[in-house]
């Protein structure tokens, strides 16, 4: 008879052999409802290269991505759109009309909403993600430029670059409820949620706003390159990126003592910056040099410098494809990077679930006939063992 160890072997086995043979798919930092890709498509390209081009409106500016749909939204500042990228096609499926001249732009997941910054009009406009409409406007300060949302109390900053402030929308009720003074010409802006702090790059004073979300109040001002531009917080490590235009540098300022530790050279007129969770690398738009540079987060050193469109300006990470997603207003064009992601979550999708279970099925089935049929044999119990008879000498 069987036994239940052998029985547990084989199974196994099978599996293994099931997972080779039938090409079992894996899904990069996925959750499970994100688009797959097999094995073949992540080693067969090679790391931190372009991998697609992208027609959108004219003159693309920044880049944001949509969590809930597995979107990504990029404004068109000429054109007075936002273009919709369907993230498991990179295909452009809408172009919504907004204000005049829109620039940043930002998610916000408690409620499912794009916010948008129209720096011609002085207003936000508010998009639904479930719907990909104009739900509202809302009149902030000057020049509105930079977008970004702060998961700690739900409120959505936005910088007034002619004005010097930050305009706080509140989600919930899609209304200004305070306005904080910043720097000289307030252009980025990012949420750090391991403190709390909201980070305001200001391009003519050259230096940082750190805003307390608690209070709404500034706490600190750093002092970095010459004409800041981008921000984004890198939470693997604690430090916010600050892009110096004018340096040509990066400035990396550490969340927990608000000092910078170090200023990184890159290409020439770093604009729009972006972390990447699947490796940990930082990247670094280059108007100037129509480049991205990438810096690893662990060393702080650039590791790869990648030719993209005509004046690059935006960037944004897609975590469901593991795609960089870079807006070049020059080349009215997105181009897709892709990056090298260091550890792949598998995830078996639903068919190879269903797959895996009826070959389970079977090999137990066809064991438990195996076992009926060799019980069957032994119904009647052992054969006892009987004295051959004696042979008889031949009679004379």
């Amino acid at each position: 008879m069987v036994k239940r160890s052998q029985l547990m072997k084989i199974v196994a086995v099978s599996l293994v052999f099931l997972f080779l043979v039938s090409g079992f798919s894996v899904m990069v930092y996925g959750s499970g409802s994100e688009k797959s890709i097999s094995p073949c498509d992540i080693s067969g390209s090679p790391s931190n290269t372009v991998i697609a081009n992208i027609s959108v409106g004219s003159s693309p500016e920044e880049v944001a991505y949509d969590s809930s749909n597995g979107y990504v939204y990029v404004t068109n500042n000429w054109a007075g759109t936002v273009s919709v990228i369907n993230g498991s096609t990179n295909t452009v499926i809408a172009n919504i009309s907004v204000g005049i001249a829109p620039e940043g732009v930002a998610y916000d997941p408690s409620n499912g909403y794009i916010y948008v910054a129209n720096s011609g009009e002085f207003t936000v406009s508010v998009i639904n993600g479930a719907t990909n409409t104009v739900i509202a406007s809302i009149t902030v300060g000057s020049v509105p430029w930079g977008v970004a949302y702060d998961s700690s109390n739900g409120y959505v900053y936005v910088t007034n670059n002619w004005l010097d402030t930050v305009s706080v929308i509140n989600g919930a009720t899609n209304t200004v409820i305070a306005n904080i003074s910043v720097g000289f010409g307030p252009v980025g802006v990012a949420y750090d949620f391991s403190n709390g702090y909201v980070y305001v790059a200001n391009y003519a004073s050259k230096n940082v706003s750190v805003i307390n979300g608690a209070t709404n109040t500034v706490i600190a001002s750093i002092a970095v390159g010459l004409y800041p531009e981008g921000v984004a917080y890198d939470p693997s490590n604690g430090y916010v990126y600050v892009t110096n235009r004018g340096s040509s540098t990066v400035s990396v300022i550490n969340g927990a003592t608000n000092t910078v530790i170090a200023n990184i050279p890159v290409g020439l007129w770093p604009m729009g910056v972006a972390y990447d969770s699947s490796n940990g690398d930082i990247y670094v738009v280059n108007k100037g040099s129509h480049s991205v540079s990438v810096i690893n987060g662990a060393t702080n050193k650039v590791i790869a410098n990648i030719t993209v469109g005509l004046g690059p300006n935006g960037v944004a990470y897609d975590p469901s494809n593991g795609y960089v997603y870079v807006a070049n207003t020059g080349s009215n064009t997105v181009s897709i990077i892709y990056t090298s992601p260091q550890v792949i979550n598998k995830v078996a999708p639903f068919y190879s679930v269903i797959y895996i279970i009826i070959v389970i099925v079977v090999i137990i089935a066809v064991l438990a006939v195996v076992m009926a049929m060799r019980r069957g044999k032994n119904k009647g119990g052992p054969k006892q063992w009987q004295e051959p008879p004696k042979q008889q000498p031949p009679q004379q």
